[in-house]
């Protein structure tokens, strides 16, 4: 099976109004509202996650930050604002699903000079997001939550353009599935899924980003610090009978979409414990479900590389492919963003 690379446009134009003087953030005599313009990769959802919806969605929310520096004096101009998804999609293009309205307050315009630095952070957090007195953006993260975490970065001086501010979103984490087949095209062959979890794996980290630089950020492990607590994360159990996962055959032993999948699972990139594995138990033509625990730290990925690291903004899938005698185990292990795509304006007034 061939994977066509899809590019579609995350956001598309939305002008926003916000009213009265109260919420206005140091307005000159011809004020010029900042606004931007957002994109964020996609691709089709056999190989890797793409759910347009995860951004864009009534109610989704990211933070914003911004500092302004002239004169080698720096001050704030924002910091954690919340941008908020008011309609998805737009009012005025309602049979463009991937059009969206959002706002936030309050509103901050334009000096006629200076260096604006710029960065968010998808999804909006009070507490776990902050930008610290080395301006570095530091967010807490749980991969127990499973959020796709995606941040932004750059810079405009004012003097030259205040056009729309041009935001590209990255993913920061490690995107992960377990994809479960069997070998026999034989109906006399029923496997079920009975019970799933991973073992040993690391969920708390720090990621941290400077600031006050003029590029596009590289997501790197350099952006994480890890706690090297291991833990148990993602367990499932069917309750009853009927809460059994089937395991399919995949006609294609490459395509993800003939696989019984268990994620995605978004991560902390870590170096992986030796002891990292996936504990699961299936029943085989309906009797006693018989667990498994399968250690995947070093498993060969399709590029003979050995899987020991889980890095940022790459996806990794497992093939579990059951049989009778016992598994057989392939990683395929690509980079998220093979494509990054900047959208039309996305207005904030």
């Amino acid at each position: 099976m061939k994977f066509r690379y899809i590019i579609s446009l995350a956001f598309v134009s939305a002008l926003l109004f916000s009213c009265g003087k109260e919420s206005r953030v140091d307005v000159p005599d011809s004020p010029k509202p900042i606004s931007f313009s957002a994109g964020v990769s996609t691709i089709t959802k056999a190989i890797k996650p793409d759910d347009p919806t995860v951004l864009i969605s009534v109610g989704k929310e990211a933070s914003i930050f911004a500092t302004r520096v002239y004169n080698e004096i720096p001050e704030a101009v924002f910091s954690n604002l919340a941008l908020h998804c008011d309609a998805a999609p737009h009012p005025s293009t309602p049979s463009n699903p991937l059009s969206s309205a959002w706002s936030y307050s309050p509103v901050a315009y334009w000096k006629d000079n200076g260096d604006y630095y710029f960065s968010a952070v998808f999804p909006y957090s009070a507490d776990n997001v902050s930008i610290d007195n080395t301006y570095a953006l530091n967010v807490n993260y749980f991969a127990g939550d499973n959020i796709d975490m995606m941040v932004a970065r750059t810079h405009q001086d004012a003097a030259v353009s205040k056009d729309p501010v041009n935001l590209t979103f990255k993913h920061t984490t490690s995107a992960v599935r377990f994809l479960f087949g069997k070998s026999s095209s034989s109906d006399s062959d029923q496997y079920e899924l009975t019970s799933f979890q991973l073992e040993n794996i690391i969920g708390v980290g720090e990621f941290s980003m400077a600031t006050r630089v003029t590029g596009s950020p590289t997501i790197t492990s350099s952006n994480w610090s890890v706690s090297n607590v291991y833990t148990t994360l993602f367990s499932w159990e069917a309750d009853q009978v009927g809460d059994r996962k089937p395991i399919t055959h995949p006609t294609d032993v490459n395509d993800p979409d003939g696989y019984t999948a268990m994620g995605w699972y978004y991560m902390v990139p870590q170096t992986l414990s030796a002891d990292a594995a996936v504990r699961f138990s299936v029943s085989y033509n309906g009797g006693a479900p018989v667990e498994t625990v399968l250690n995947f730290y070093g498993a060969t990925d399709h590029t003979s590389e050995s899987g020991i690291t889980w890095a940022p903004n790459q996806v990794y899938n497992y093939f579990i492919t059951l049989n009778q005698s016992g598994l057989d185990l392939t990683v395929r292990a690509i980079p998220w963003d093979e494509v990054q795509v900047t959208t039309d304006d996305f207005n904030f007034e």
